[in-house]
């Protein structure tokens, strides 16, 4: 068993206690003995949301906590699937722009009808609500993470929802889809700046090119060369000759300093007009005039996790990473291992997240922010 004990963190405004335990033991909610909390907000894999739930009834009812739970797919750093992580803090967070699961959700409603012409396909039993939790952490950065389903563990395609003790809140107590949720001033210091890592291989290293035709999400045409012939002609990619290789871009917007990332989801390799496009993720936007990067991500980054020094890294730190994809079943690897505790507060997401509007959807990419230590 592997276990390190965490410490308070203070700033001039703020006190809080931030941990993450990773495939807890005989779990339970505990609140720090060294201030009294005023709030506290949870992140919980799939198997422990029923155990939080409970916790969390307790203690809103003894101690009148604001408390927000979220079911999310996986811990940082290791993209384990059992493991809870606390922030615990002695000003209240402020809650808004909350958007109940109902409103979203259409599981209930009665299939469609034949109109005696056309056939009707039979309903969908299983499906992905799409639900997310905004975290603003301080001006300027803001995480919003895709939440996990966790139908098998609670009953409800997603778990959102938090509990406040002012009358004038709206959905306390209800299951949500969304809920924006802002850290006390002061939590994270003004000085603190966001590191985002990956596990992107340069296709070109440290070249860019200029997007010379576009529409919509594709790439038609770079350098005024066919799109496609950066894919096809790289060495480096078609020597792994893997289909489980993933293309990924950088576009950086023309005249500012604005880098999006976004998937290659189509590219080459065919006939026809489009035989030369390179498709991005549908929410690509790019413009003549914007430079792109081309990265690959490799079978052994997509699946293979380098432990190495990522405790360290991650000690005394709020981070989010897109959860590294799954080659076993449970019980298998990281989640066999015994109980740990990190210095962390963060989550993963199998949808990845989005870190200030950007995307971060790639295997173990990853947004972290270090936090002041006494």
């Amino acid at each position: 068993m592997q276990r390190q004990f965490l410490r308070y963190l203070t700033t001039k405004s703020s006190q809080f206690y931030a941990k993450s335990t990773i495939n807890p033991i005989s779990f339970r909610l505990q609140p720090p003995t060294k201030f009294t909390p005023q709030s506290v907000l949870i992140f919980s894999t799939s198997a422990n949301l029923p155990q939080i739930i409970e916790d969390v009834l307790d203690l809103h009812q003894r101690d009148n906590l604001q408390i927000v739970v979220a079911g999310i797919d996986t811990m940082v750093p290791f993209s384990a699937r059992n493991g809870v992580s606390e922030l615990w803090l002695d000003h209240r967070l402020k809650i808004g722009n909350s958007l109940l699961l109902e409103e979203r959700d259409d599981l209930n409603k009665p299939p469609k009808e034949s109109d005696g012409v056309n056939p009707v396909t039979a309903r969908k039993n299983w499906k992905n609500i799409q639900g997310h939790l905004s975290l603003q952490m301080k001006h300027e950065m803001e995480a919003k993470i895709s939440l996990a389903n966790t139908v098998f563990s609670t009953g409800s395609i997603l778990t959102l929802f938090y509990f406040d003790t002012e009358s004038n809140v709206a959905h306390s107590g209800q299951h949500l889809c969304e809920l924006e949720v802002t850290l006390p001033r002061g939590v994270v210091p003004n000085h603190a700046t966001v590191k985002v890592e990956d596990k992107w291989t340069a296709l070109y290293p440290g070249k860019s090119f200029k997007i010379t035709n576009c529409v919509g999400n594709l790439l038609k045409s770079i350098e005024k060369n066919p799109a496609a012939k950066y894919l096809e002609k790289n060495d480096k990619l078609m020597r792994l000759k893997s289909k489980d290789t993933e293309v990924f871009v950088k576009l950086r917007k023309r005249g500012t300093t604005v880098v999006e990332r976004f998937k290659v989801t189509a590219g080459g390799g065919g006939w026809g007009a489009k035989a030369d496009i390179i498709a991005l993720s549908p929410e690509a936007k790019p413009n003549v005039g914007d430079e792109v990067e081309f990265f690959m991500v490799t079978p052994d980054d997509r699946f293979i996790q380098q432990r190495g020094n990522e405790v360290e890294r991650f000690s005394h730190t709020f981070a989010f990473m897109s959860s590294y994809e799954e080659t076993a079943y449970h019980g298998d690897g990281l989640d066999a291992e015994g109980e740990m505790v990190y210095e962390t507060f963060g989550c993963g997401s199998e949808q990845g997240f989005y870190f200030n509007g950007v995307k971060h959807h790639s295997p173990g990419e990853t947004a972290y922010i270090k936090l002041k230590s006494e």
